[in-house]
C-alpha cells in the first residue's frame, strides 16, 4: 500500500510534530497491546486521536506497526539507562554503555531489526514515489539518547563539534550499523561489539581528548 504524500516542511518544529504525532500512534498501538488486543492501525489512530489518513502515514500496514512495537518494547532498558543522573565524570562512559547495550539489542532481535530496516526502507521508497522529498520515517532515538548522556560535555566543544560528533556516534549503533558488521564485514557479536566500542572510544577521544592525560 503506498504511502500518502506527507506536506513536509523544512522547518524543524513541523519535523518535531511529525516525531511527536509517531510516537503518539506507537503509544497508543503499545497500550492497546499491553491490554491484550493486537492492535490495527485504525485501532491505534482512533486511541492516539489522530486520523487513520495520518497513522498511514507513518504506517501503511498493520505489520509495518507490530514490527515498530517490537523494536520500540526492546529499547526499555536503554531508555532507563539513559534518563539516569549523569555528570562530566561518567558522560563518555555512559555514552558507550548505551551503545554497547543497544548493539547487544540489535543482535539478540536480528530478525526484528532486520525486519524494521526493510519497513522503513519501503516506507521511504513510497513516500518519495509520492513526491516528498525528505520524508521523516523515524524517530531517531540514538540522536537523543547520546546527545542526552553527553550532555554534561556540550559546552566544551562547538555547535559543529558536537553535531559532528553525534550524528558519527549514530553511525556506530542501530541495525544498520549490525547489517554491515554482519554482512559485509563478516564479523561474529563478539568482534563487532568490540570494534564498535574501540570506533566511539577513538570517537570521543579526539573530540574530548585523552581522559586518562588531560
Amino acid at each position: 500500500m503506498p504511502v500518502p504524500r506527507q506536506d513536509l516542511t523544512p522547518s524543524r518544529g513541523r519535523v518535531n510534530q511529525k516525531l511527536r504525532t509517531r510516537a503518539a500512534i506507537v503509544a497508543a498501538a503499545q497500550e492497546l497491546f499491553d491490554a491484550g488486543t493486537t492492535p490495527t492501525v485504525a485501532q491505534a489512530a482512533e486511541a492516539a486521536l489522530v486520523s487513520r489518513t495520518t497513522a498511514y502515514r507513518y504506517f501503511p500496514t498493520q505489520e509495518s506497526l507490530l514490527t515498530e512495537l517490537t523494536v520500540t518494547a526492546g529499547v526499555e532498558s536503554i531508555e532507563e539507562l539513559v534518563a539516569r543522573p549523569v555528570d562530566e565524570s561518567d558522560a563518555r562512559e555512559r555514552t558507550l554503555a548505551v551503545m554497547e547495550a543497544f548493539l547487544r539489542n540489535t543482535f539478540e532481535a536480528e530478525g526484528q531489526y532486520r525486519q524494521a530496516a526493510r519497513l522503513y526502507q519501503d516506507q521511504w521508497l513510497a513516500a518519495v514515489a509520492g513526491g516528498e522529498s525528505s520524508p521523516t520515517i523515524r524517530e531517531g532515538r540514538r540522536r537523543r539518547w547520546y546527545a542526552q548522556t553527553l550532555a554534561p560535555l556540550r559546552s566544551q566543544i562547538s555547535k559543529a563539534d558536537w553535531d559532528r560528533l553525534i550524528t558519527a556516534l549514530c553511525l556506530l549503533s542501530g541495525p544498520e550499523a549490525m547489517i554491515t558488521l554482519r554482512d559485509v564485514c563478516g564479523v561474529d557479536e563478539r568482534t563487532a561489539r568490540k570494534v564498535t566500542a574501540w570506533a566511539a572510544e577513538t570517537l570521543l577521544r579526539e573530540t574530548f581528548g585523552d581522559p586518562d592525560h588531560p
